[in-house]
């Protein structure tokens, strides 16, 4: 039978695919659900305890960061413009140090919870709330847009109205993620990531196979499709120029300063300096291995269509490849080139599919941090026990999924490309809070009246340009050549707010009375000092790897005591903070905890001591031996 894609299903085809799709649902739902066992508290269910090294953070960022409408768009893209669509994942370079060395630790020694509470931190309550709306909607707009991609795939390929894929989806998402909390999207998302690596790799592999080689490919491939830029200023549809000044600039800060759900992965980290290695790997190869994953199928497409124009027919052992609507390309070209294999194509579904899953259920749990730290804790129940906010922060999940799952329809009534749908959103929205943020974390002058006032006034100039559009054209005229750029509203949006935050500090006396030690970049060092309870330990020591542990009751809950040979390798001293760990690394911290370092004990030096409490609270098992490292 014809899709809305244009291919043809056969009753068992579709049978199959929908068999392996539904069949990845369910084992990624119970696989979920397992990890509730590690949400002991608030803290547990949305930070992890903080306990995880950096590679699994890492790992699982693969698939936070591609979404459902990533293998659509951008393999749109890839098709329409070439190498040049790997630009809106290879932009974030330039922000990676001011996030490594000033963001990261900042939020990290504050034990910031949310974005929204670094606002109050820093400028006062009514910043706070402006940012909980602001990334709110941000972070809704993206719910809504993933499933909304979904359903218009799955409508496309099975004929399923999206009233009735998208709830079912939902389901299987909001159970996982409102029972496991953070570990449970963890764990989810690293398997998924591999999944999404895998059928990428299955789609690429296909394409080159159908043309006959790596040289076939790039010999087919058009010369201005090889090129980096593609249009540098005339196209307003994919200004090369213009996606920078206004994707990159306010997109990468906001999806590493603001998002909520970016933010408390890194949170979930053992310490910042491994949270360094996470943000450094995510920078330096996870993005531009998504960026080949999710646009080179569309590079593929562009020289298949090529070739079969100048052979005048369909490529040996495929059939012809036409492709009437660019956002099916990536659907079109892996069921031709896997030559109509079912089970393979099923496989490629539940890709689709996990890209959805991995980036709504960081975005649900992240919804539900903000609802519970800054809106019922504070704001409806400030003193209740750590138990009825676990229980609360499960209603909110479901809560987020429910409201995720209602502007589907808005989205469903919106015109335009792909590209052009999420950028009228998302850059409409974000351009006066990255802008705060970022005057907030690196000027200390900075202060509470120039920060609410500047993003009022720069979210209502930027919402301004949805109907005047005129109000960019000088902006866009100076840095793109032309009047027609869909991305200035970004950067104008960003520069009014920077103009008007720095005029009205300069023009107000600076917040003396406020302390904001730890939330400015140049406080770090008394940070540290409040994070830890001490005075740091910067000495570099050694790990003490695979040592036993032994119960002792007379050691305090939080504490553990070593050998003095073992304190002396770690250079560690008494009160110094300590990871303990299950000495099997590829857990990646799931059995671990951080501790401090009381006395040394006068046992042997392959020997740990600690109470009953700090075993049962780092998730340790019975005689599987424990590593240490000072942390500082």
């Amino acid at each position: 039978m014809p899709t809305g894609f244009g291919i043809s299903l056969t009753t068992s085809a579709t049978t199959i695919i929908g068999v392996v799709a539904f069949v990845y649902f369910v084992a990624i739902m119970l696989f979920g659900t397992y990890f509730s066992r590690f949400s002991k508290n608030l803290n547990d269910y949305f930070y992890s305890g903080q306990r995880f090294a950096w590679w699994l953070a890492a790992a699982s960022m693969v698939a936070t960061g591609i979404g459902s409408y990533s293998y659509l768009k951008y393999t749109e893209q890839g098709f329409n413009t070439g190498l040049s669509s790997t630009m809106t994942y290879l932009n974030d370079w330039f922000i990676v140090p001011f996030f490594m060395f000033g963001w990261l630790p900042i939020i990290y020694f504050a034990r910031v919870r949310s974005i929204p509470e670094y606002f109050e931190r820093r400028f006062g309550r009514t910043a706070r709330y402006l940012a909980v709306v602001i990334i709110m909607m941000y972070m809704f707009f993206y719910i809504g847009y993933n499933l909304f991609t979904m359903g218009v795939a799955i409508e496309g390929l099975f004929g399923i109205p999206q009233i009735w894929s998208i709830p079912v989806i939902t389901f299987f998402i909001g159970v996982y993620v409102t029972f496991g909390g953070q570990t449970a999207v963890i764990f989810t998302d690293l398997v998924q990531g591999i999944m999404l690596y895998l059928a990428g790799g299955v789609a690429i592999f296909a394409g080159l196979w159908a043309l006959g080689g790596f040289g076939e490919f790039w010999g087919w491939l058009p010369i201005t499709h090889r090129l980096p830029f593609v249009d540098l200023l005339a196209d307003a549809k994919f200004n090369a120029s213009g996606l920078f000044w206004g994707e990159a600039l306010a997109g990468s800060i906001a999806f590493t300063f603001m998002n909520q759900g970016f933010i408390m992965r890194y949170l979930t980290i053992r310490s910042v300096n491994e949270g360094r290695k996470a943000s450094l790997f995510n920078v330096a190869i996870t993005l531009p291995l998504s960026a080949i994953v999710c646009g080179a199928v569309g590079w593929l497409a562009k020289s298949i269509v090529t070739k079969q124009a100048a052979m005048g027919g369909a490529l040996a052992g495929i059939e012809p490849i036409h492709i009437q609507n660019t956002f099916h390309t990536f659907i079109v070209v892996c069921w031709e080139t896997l030559k109509h294999n079912s089970w393979l194509f099923g496989f490629v579904v539940a890709a689709l599919t996990a890209a959805l899953m991995s980036t709504v259920d960081t975005l649900i749990n992240a919804c539900a941090a903000i609802g519970i730290f800054d809106i019922y804790k504070p704001l409806i129940k400030p003193d209740a026990d750590d138990k009825h906010y676990l229980k609360a922060a499960r209603w909110a999940s479901a809560f987020a999924t429910i409201l995720g799952l209602l502007l589907v329809i808005w989205f469903n009534r919106q015109e335009g490309t792909l590209m052009s749908i999420h950028y009228k959103g998302i850059m409409l929205i974000i351009p006066p809070i990255v802008t705060t943020i970022f005057l907030g974390a690196f000027w200390r002058r900075f202060n509470a009246i120039a920060a609410s006032i500047a993003m009022l006034v720069g979210i209502g100039f930027t919402m301004a340009t949805n109907w005047f559009p005129k109000l960019t054209h000088p902006l866009a005229w100076f840095v793109v050549g032309n009047k027609h750029d869909i991305y200035m509203p970004a950067l104008f949006g960003m520069l009014v707010t920077a103009v008007v935050g720095v005029i009205i500090t300069l023009l107000t006396k600076p917040d003396t009375q406020k302390d904001i030690t730890g939330l400015t970049v140049d406080t770090l060092d008394e940070a540290m000092v409040i994070y830890k309870g001490g005075t740091p330990n910067h000495a570099i020591g050694k790990t003490v790897k695979r040592i036993a542990y032994r119960l002792d009751e007379s050691i305090p809950f939080g504490l553990v005591s070593a050998s003095m040979a073992a304190m002396e390798r770690m250079k560690a001293n008494e009160g110094d903070m300590c990871y303990l760990t299950d000495a099997r690394g590829w857990l990646g911290g799931l059995r671990s905890q951080h501790v401090k370092f009381a006395a040394p004990h006068a046992l042997p030096d392959n020997v740990v001591l600690m109470s009953k409490e700090t075993k049962e609270d780092a998730f340790l098992l019975d005689d599987r031996p424990v590593t240490l490292d000072k942390i500082f």
